[in-house]
């Protein structure tokens, strides 16, 4: 009965910044607003603050499938919309609105991700309205949590890296390949372009292709971390110019644009982390590829 006399439930997030985001330390606020058909007696209007991780993968073992899973909880703060001390009070038919707030724990949490089926970081509000002699209506709205990255000067260091290997096979004939490769530092934000400049040498006498790729890698893990899962993905990846047969010194230059909703960087989560890494490749038909590897680091908004 109670689910026809109350309609329309919303929750409005005020958020500190553009990106919609909150982080730890900071304040949840905003209005819920719900509408009565008709007068209702109502004892509280209650408010949980929750943050909290979970994985899960399947695995086989002598033929039989078995779910392997793990979950944390973060935090779970609880307080009150409306109080009612002792009492309950008449809420007349119509709309009503009333602001909330909740401090986020000052504390190292992850950043909020989803992955398609194995893992889960979220944080969420949860309302509900209580009511004597009945089970609480609730209520619940997902926010976006941003992990503050303190400031490091690492993150906007430039990096490099060089390969190099002797060629000698059925398929083309002995010589050597190299590429010195450089980014221009390894901390990044989503919808950030990737710049790469790699010097080429081709010794050998085949062209070589070179392809760069912006690799993910979701590590999910049990509370122990006894058992694991690794699921890599390309997210973006592109192809430079053909590098022709015995030229010694050629240049070139790549871009990888991050996409505008890639999770951040997670590794403060004991079930779940996500890593990314820059990988330069020269590809040679009828040989193995010859690779560089960068580790980066996604973030939001750095503390200074």
């Amino acid at each position: 009965m109670f689910g026809k006399t109350l309609k329309n439930f919303s929750v409005n997030f005020f958020s500190p910044n553009p990106r919609g985001t909150f982080s730890g330390g900071e304040t949840v606020s905003g209005e819920i607003s719900f509408e009565l058909t008709q007068d209702t007696k109502i004892q509280n209007i209650s408010m949980a603050l929750k943050g909290k991780a979970k994985v899960s993968w399947a695995v086989r073992r002598g033929g039989k499938r078995r779910v392997v899973s793990a979950k944390v909880e973060l935090f779970n703060l609880k307080s009150y919309v409306l109080q009612i001390q002792n009492d309950e009070i008449v809420l007349k038919q119509g709309i009503h609105v009333y602001p909330f707030s909740c401090q986020i724990p000052h504390g190292d949490f992850p950043s909020s991700f989803v992955a398609k089926a194995n893992g889960r970081i979220s944080y969420k509000v949860i309302f509900g309205i209580h009511r004597s002699w009945h089970v609480a209506k609730e209520f619940e709205s997902e926010f976006k949590f941003e992990s503050h990255v303190a400031s490091d000067p690492e993150l906007l260091m430039p990096m490099s890296a060089a390969n190099s290997r002797t060629i000698c096979g059925l398929w083309c004939t002995s010589g050597s390949i190299s590429m010195v490769v450089r980014l221009e530092r390894k901390g990044y934000a989503p919808g950030d372009i990737i710049k790469i400049s790699a010097e080429i040498g081709n010794g050998s006498s085949r062209s070589i292709v070179p392809k760069a790729a912006l690799v993910q890698k979701q590590i999910f893990y049990t509370l122990t971390r006894s058992r694991n899962r690794v699921l890599p993905n390309i997210l973006v990846c592109t192809m430079g110019q053909a590098v022709k047969p015995n030229i010694s010194d050629f240049y070139l230059e790549l871009t990888l644009a991050i996409p505008d909703d890639a999770p951040l960087s997670i590794a403060n989560c004991e079930i779940l982390e996500v890593e990314y890494v820059v990988m330069v490749t020269l590809l040679m038909k009828g040989c193995s590829s010859l690779e560089t590897l960068f580790p980066i680091v996604l973030w939001g908004t750095p503390l200074h």
